[in-house]
């Protein structure tokens, strides 16, 4: 009789390995997404208009005619871009959003993934009810996927999910029930899954869960 995780290696591994540009987490293309989203904090102050000005200088600097650079400039690039920030992600509101989500976008390049996730963090948590804040734990949990840090990584996309407006959010459950699954833990890998079928049972996810959900249940009985 099959166990549950001999069913999981192989049926799962050919799962993931067929959809995994489907599933997998992008911090950098959600970035985006996400720096022209409402955060509900006036920008009136002086001091906020100057802090924006700063970051959108430095996000212009690191994006002009990218494509062209060598790998060699590039790094530079990243590393300037990153120096210039160090005054800026220090700052509270939206300022410091900005500036710790494009700090953790370029460390996610390098693949510095403790750093990126450490930033994200800082970002989501700069201002918790923002419409950036469910992102920054979605990415922060993609980092932590990423170090193998898979306890981090339920935790954090728990957070994404905790916003009922984050527009990723069956992505985010299905990241979830995923990440169970490599944990071990089947029964709250089915509750993640089960929950996307709940808000929108039509969604290419939810289809997806419900594969899952077969799979799983189907390893139980055997």
């Amino acid at each position: 009789m099959a166990s549950i995780e001999s069913t999981k290696t192989s049926a799962a591994g050919v799962f993931l390995e067929k959809n995994m540009k489907l599933i997998a987490g992008l911090a950098a293309v959600l970035l985006v997404f996400v720096v022209v989203a409402v955060l509900g904090t006036s920008i009136s102050s002086k001091s906020i208009e100057k802090g924006l000005s700063q970051v959108d200088a430095v996000e212009y600097a690191f994006r002009k005619d990218i494509d062209g650079l060598s790998a060699e400039d590039f790094k530079a690039r990243q590393d300037e871009s990153l120096a210039s920030l160090e005054g800026l992600v220090s700052k509270g509101g939206i300022v410091g959003i900005r500036a710790n989500m494009l700090k953790a976008e370029i460390l996610f390049e390098q693949k510095n993934y403790e750093e990126s996730r450490t930033a994200w963090v800082k970002a989501a948590e700069a201002k918790k009810s923002a419409y950036t804040a469910p992102v920054c734990y979605y990415n922060a949990a993609v980092c932590s996927e990423n170090l193998n840090d898979l306890d981090a990584a339920v935790s954090y996309y728990t957070s994404a999910v905790g916003s009922k407006d984050f527009y990723l959010i069956d992505h985010a459950y299905f990241s979830l029930g995923r990440v169970n699954e490599a944990r071990g833990d089947f029964e709250k890998a089915v509750e993640a899954y089960e929950k996307i079928e709940s808000l929108h049972a039509s969604s290419r996810w939810a289809n997806l869960a419900k594969d899952r959900i077969i799979l799983i249940n189907s390893a139980k009985s055997e």
